[in-house]
């Protein structure tokens, strides 16, 4: 395989390959069709070559397809692409869509004459070979020379009428794009003076079409024109850099010709000259760039005003730091704007804030202490604009670029009166939170350029500040409601025993109605009942402070006597309790809390004892530290030790039909919160032990 061949089958493998990616995930969607219809066409360029230099004689016949497939679409596929590169489908205008198809209709109409008069071949000397143009060699230069300088054109203007975030993503494929088309340009230029095209050319040009899809299927697998689209700025035709110099490359190529047959000059004298002039033609495309150009121009403002290495960086850590311990956005805001009236002398500055996702409005912040709300339908183009923009944007600019999106600013300068120098976009993370918009000088002067790269530098932490407060805020609303699911839980739980302890009262009631002291004692239990459901329910609505422990001395035989008379475990006959607790051992302790501890405790007891048995309750030997240990123990059914290690004290993780899941959670919370410990001792089959240990005294 000589060289040659290997670029033929690199090239028809990358293009493949390309194609296939293409294929799979754009799904041939309008943005990307131009493109897939590119890579198409040049990869029949490989394929029709690889046949008709085969030494297998049955490819040749068939290698004419997509030879004249090739050379007829090459033209309008070109075009096709450099005219829809960057652009948003809404961005096309009348000619762009007619001129397209007029190229594709002369494309189809000179593939259908190939075919029928084999009017392009491939010629053959030994190991060498040639495309042949024959007859049709100047009606096929002249379409190449017309689509090549069309396509340079609208790409000149796609990228010189960008700006922003949007040129900095066409930037990486608007070069090799227009390498190619300089490509293009040599090829149609041999083949106008020489009516072939050479192997090393054909595949050259093979070569690079490859090469340039691959930044190509980045930049249209990246970028989606619906929302990043590029931005054009100047929809009028102006004078084109690219069609005056392409007009003087072939006048120049056109008169080195002429002195050619008129001297009868040398032939490599001829290519030496026209490389020449193709070299000094891309030079010139690359020099009068608008990016170069910019540098240049930046280069001489910097050389004519002195350095300004280090201008405002002592203001700049100030800014950073004032804005960056600021978490609410009025705060933002009045910190941000002082700055600007003590830094630059700004008097007047405004914030246009995207209120969160659930709404697409906006809320203008001005410093009269009055946030105004406006429609996102009245700001939704300008905001578009600029956050596709990227970058701050004098009003002034905008208003030449955009016109229509700068109508809408006046639905933030109207109200407060203000006049806006200069706009920057807020974009944290890649989301659009608003703008920042800035007047004036107190004296009327316009921001210079230093002032403006300030500001520009200063957009980046205050919207990442606009992004923290934002998220601080939702974390305080979705803690503040956990909260109160988590209390209106608890108290859920609270009301289940309070509820457990009436059904009790219910059932001993069917045999014990009549009984006068049974009654006298029921009315008590429910008025007592009733008056601990209020308290539970006041919980829901009352204040942090409402969490504080209310610590008092406190009787623990009393304590846990109240419990006993809340449940009215003497009418459980079926349970027999044994009750050693000494009167006159305090404890200091919020009674209320820590009697929802007992009433759980006595009424897990009960529930894990189905068929009966005994309950002990007991006060454990000193510990020594001050604190105070009482021991409840059922004879019930027991716990696994992988049940107490995993789920005992989950929360919501109840072994009970009807179990809310927070009890034992709720109970080793409340100890937890006096400064005591909550222990437990089960054995499958032969009871369960749980003991609280609680402060003995302050």
């Amino acid at each position: 395989m000589n060289p040659l061949q290997a670029v033929i089958l690199f090239s028809g493998l990358l293009l493949g390959v390309l194609t296939v990616v293409m294929l799979l995930t754009r799904r041939l969607q309008p943005y990307g069709r131009p493109f897939v219809f590119f890579l198409l066409v040049n990869l029949a360029g490989p394929i029709a070559v690889g046949m008709e230099t085969s030494s297998h004689s049955a490819f040749w016949s068939l290698g004419y397809y997509p030879l004249f497939f090739h050379i007829s679409f090459l033209p309008s596929a070109w075009y096709l692409l450099a005219a829809r590169w960057g652009l948003d489908r809404s961005e096309y205008g009348h000619n762009g869509r007619r001129l397209p198809w007029l190229a594709l209709a002369f494309s189809l109409a000179l593939f259908i004459y190939a075919c029928w008069a084999r009017a392009v071949d491939v010629a053959m000397f030994g190991d060498r070979w040639y495309l042949d143009l024959k007859r049709l060699y100047l009606i096929i230069s002249a379409f190449y020379a017309i689509t090549v300088t069309a396509g340079l054109y609208a790409i000149e203007v796609c990228y010189r009428s960008s700006l922003g975030m949007a040129r900095e993503r066409i930037r990486r494929s608007f070069f090799p794009l227009v390498a190619y088309g300089i490509a293009l340009l040599a090829m149609t230029t041999v083949a106008m003076l020489y009516r072939q095209v050479s192997d090393w050319m054909t595949c050259a040009v093979f070569l690079l079409a490859a090469l340039v899809g691959v930044p190509l299927t980045r930049h249209y697998m990246l970028f989606d024109p619906v929302s990043n689209g590029i931005i054009l700025t100047r929809k009028a035709v102006y004078s084109s850099l690219a069609v005056v110099l392409i007009g003087v490359y072939f006048l120049l190529v056109g008169s080195v010709g002429e002195l050619l047959v008129k001297y009868k000059l040398d032939e490599g004298l001829f290519f030496s000259v026209v490389t020449l002039i193709l070299m000094v033609f891309t030079f010139m495309i690359l020099v009068v760039s608008q990016t170069l150009r910019s540098r240049l121009k930046a280069i001489s403002m910097a050389t004519s005003s002195m350095p300004r290495r280090g201008v405002y960086a002592e203001e700049w850590k100030e800014f950073a730091e004032e804005v960056s311990v600021t978490l609410n956005l009025d705060g933002i805001y009045e910190r941000t704007n002082g700055l600007l009236q003590r830094l630059l002398k700004i008097n007047h500055s405004c914030f246009v804030i995207k209120e969160p996702a659930s709404s697409e409005n906006y809320t203008l912040y001005s410093g009269d202490g009055i946030d105004r709300g406006i429609p996102g339908a009245r700001l939704e183009h300008l905001a578009d604009w600029l956050y596709r923009f990227g970058r701050p944007i004098e009003t002034a600019t905008l208003r030449e670029k955009a016109p229509a999106e700068a109508e809408q600013l006046t639905e933030c300068e109207k109200p407060v009166a203000f006049k806006a120098f200069l706009l920057a976009p807020f974009v944290a993370r890649q989301q659009f939170l608003g703008f920042w918009g800035i007047g004036y000088h107190s004296d009327g002067r316009e921001l210079s350029s230093d002032e403006i790269g300030f500001i520009e530098a200063a957009a980046s932490p205050v919207a990442l500040t606009i992004l923290a407060a934002r998220m601080t805020d939702e974390l305080v609303v979705s803690r503040e409601i956990e909260s109160f699911h988590r209390i209106s839980t608890f108290v859920m739980h609270d009301l289940k025993n309070s509820v457990a302890m009436l059904s009790m009262l219910m059932q001993n009631a069917e045999k014990n109605i009549q009984n006068p002291e049974f009654q006298k004692a029921a009315l008590v239990t429910i008025g007592k009942a009733v008056d601990r459901q209020r308290k539970i329910l006041s919980r829901l609505t009352e204040q942090k402070s409402g969490d504080k422990l209310s610590l008092e001395k406190t009787d623990l035989a009393g304590l846990i006597g109240k419990t006993l008379e809340r449940i009215k475990l003497d009418t459980v006959t079926s349970i027999a309790l044994t009750f050693d607790v000494p009167a006159g051992i305090t404890v200091y302790v919020d009674p209320e809390k820590v009697g929802s501890v007992f009433d759980n405790l006595v009424m897990n007891a009960i529930e894990a004892m189905p068929d009966g048995g005994t309950l002990q309750i007991k006060v454990c030997p000193p510990t020594g530290d001050r604190t105070v240990g009482v021991a409840f123990a059922d004879t019930g059914i027991g716990m696994d030790p992988e049940f107490i290690a995993t789920r005992l004290y989950k929360p919501f993780s109840s072994t009970k039909p009807h179990g809310l899941g927070i009890g034992m959670y709720q109970s080793r919370e409340i100890i937890r919160a006096h400064r005591g410990r909550l222990e437990v001792d089960s054995r499958i089959g032969e009871g369960t032990t749980f003991t609280v240990f609680l402060p003995g005294d302050k």
